[in-house]
């Protein structure tokens, strides 16, 4: 299962909302995601481009966000 396929529908409208402003970030950031199996398998500058383009309550609130993902996972995939 693909990285893509983990995480929360929400996140993935917020970048879908970015997609006509910002096609190339879009297309980069959902490419990372899809060729990932999992959120550690993200660079820090991947991890960097999805958050950007991320509403506040979905972005990383701490440590454990960034290093797990848990603002971006569905609940059934966090560690």
């Amino acid at each position: 299962m693909k990285l893509i396929d983990q995480v929360k529908p929400e996140v993935l409208d917020a970048l879908e909302e970015s997609k006509i402003k910002y096609s190339a970030s879009y297309r980069c950031i959902i490419t990372s995601l899809k060729n990932a199996n999992r959120y550690t398998d993200l660079t820090i500058n991947q991890l960097q481009n999805l958050i950007i383009f991320l509403p506040s309550e979905l972005k990383p609130q701490g440590d454990m966000d960034w290093y797990f993902g848990d603002n971006i996972l569905q609940e059934k995939y966090k560690l």
